[in-house]
């Protein structure tokens, strides 16, 4: 087995790992007591120490093998989710349940964020040069892969057994991750090559327009993790499904997603970079709304399985152009910085927004649902994201309407407006018969968004500097 197809199996595995839990566990938490603002609470703070452990990681590898650390946290990810079914299922307090479980997701996080660190470092140092675009694009989809399989394996267990057999199933499974690993271990997957400073982003957040296109990644992952807590519980009590069948519609945004990720080059040709995030953020708007479904949009479960389709299908535009508009403007404010260099700091700060905006939408949705109920919920975060959208598109529109107008002019280079000569070089989220004319920056993967952030660059330039984690012998 070739060993980038062992880190596309893993990277599966651990999504499925990531995405088993919520479906699951709101239903056994409301039962014993949990409010949906701590169900909440658990369920983002697998992100937190993920995020934090992602900045740690080179350090770990100095201190540490690649391959040790590989060994140790797919063992900690298979055992914690097997905990998982073991704590829900036998611990009757409301209290130990809570603190156990939060204990497990902490460790889970941590395991998850190394591993995803890993996988995408092993694969740029191990797959042969003229393989490596490919590569890092299947271990993208395989992580897309795997947050699908967890509702459906949530789905067909919990039928079976009840509620801890998917955790025992799927945590039995993931220590074939742990295996696969072993095979790697025979790679070269150490280096003396000392890791490069990452330059400073702090300077680059009090630009107003940064801010507007982080906000829009912030309230992109808000519209996709807000309804954790209370979308299971709500499909149970209003429309009589069981957790099995409601479990599925979990996978419903990962699978849209995927599909507007694969065209998103389609959207970006007829209306642009910021005109592209605009109407993601209209439909994430829209998407929130209908997951209720709150009136006078139709109590029907079409309406909620579309809501979570427009939810997928807003966040494709929101972050693919929206991560090249952030690259775009971090040249112009420092336009002394190399180009590679301007990758980092793009990467970085998109990564750190992702993470906080997952963390916060299980938090900010529990809450509400504590306080308001779920269809409130629903009508406030959709009123937020609304509005955002609207002051997105007054500060860009001059962005926003410029391109529409150059795009009814001749097609010549001297009449085009800037932004339409960036989509000349940066065209978009290609298929992969044209995968070779993206590249991308890894230099803080980890997050469990993991959204395929392409950097893209013209052909000649075939050295681009990938994430190095340094393992000092």
């Amino acid at each position: 087995m070739e060993i980038t197809t062992i880190f596309f199996f893993m990277n599966m595995l651990s999504g499925t790992g990531y995405s088993i839990f919520s479906p699951l566990f709101p239903s056994i938490a409301i039962k014993k007591g949990i409010t949906e603002t701590i169900i909440g609470f658990v369920i983002s703070i697998l992100d937190l120490a993920n995020t934090i452990v992602t900045a740690f990681t080179p350090l770990l590898c100095t201190k540490f093998t690649r391959i040790k650390l590989l060994y140790v946290t797919t063992f900690c990810e298979a055992t914690c989710t097997i905990l998982y079914g073991i704590i829900g299922h036998f611990t009757t307090s409301s209290h130990l349940l809570i603190i156990l479980i939060l204990i497990s997701r902490i460790i889970h996080g941590l395991s998850n964020g190394i591993i995803a660190t890993l996988l995408y470092s092993l694969t740029i140092s191990l797959a042969k040069e003229e393989d490596q675009k490919k590569a890092l694009a299947e271990l993208e989809i395989g992580w897309c892969i795997g947050l699908a399989l967890g509702p459906i394996i949530a789905s067909v267990f919990y039928k079976i057994g009840g509620y801890p057999l998917p955790f025992f199933f799927l945590g039995l499974l993931l220590y074939t991750s742990l295996f696969l690993s072993t095979k790697v271990s025979h790679e070269r997957t150490e280096s003396n090559e000392e890791k490069k400073e990452s330059p400073p982003i702090l300077r680059f957040l009090g630009h107003i327009e940064i801010l507007i296109i982080l906000g829009a990644f912030f309230f992109g992952m808000i519209s996709e993790s807000f309804f954790y807590p209370s979308l299971t519980n709500h499909l149970e009590n209003h429309f009589h499904l069981s957790l099995s069948i409601s479990s599925l519609f979990f996978m419903v945004l990962a699978i849209v997603y995927i599909i507007f990720l694969l065209n998103i080059d389609i959207m970006t040709e007829r209306l642009g970079l910021y005109g592209s995030s605009f109407i993601g953020l209209i439909l994430a708007s829209l998407g929130v709304l209908m997951v209720y479904p709150y009136p006078p949009i139709p109590k029907s479960i079409i309406f909620v399985i579309a809501g979570l389709g427009l939810i997928g299908g807003g966040s494709a535009p929101i972050f693919i152009p929206g991560f090249i508009t952030l690259n775009k403007n971090i040249k112009k404010i420092a336009p002394e910085i190399e180009e590679h260099s301007a990758n980092d700091i793009s990467s970085a700060i998109n990564n750190i927004t992702i993470a906080i905006g997952d963390f916060s939408g299980p938090i900010i949705g529990g809450y509400f649902s504590t306080c308001f109920g779920f269809k409130n919920s629903c009508l406030i975060v959709s009123t937020i994201i609304f509005i955002y959208s609207i002051l997105y598109f007054i500060y860009f529109r001059n962005n926003i309407i410029s391109y529409k107008k150059n795009k009814k002019l001749p097609i010549d280079m001297d009449s085009k407006s800037e932004e339409e000569k960036e989509l000349m070089n940066h065209p978009g989220f290609y298929k992969d018969d044209n995968i070779n004319n993206f590249d991308l920056n890894l230099e803080n993967i980890g997050k469990k968004k993991r959204s395929f952030n392409p950097v893209f660059k013209h052909k000649e330039d075939d050295d681009f500097q990938y994430l190095e984690l340094t393992d000092k012998k």
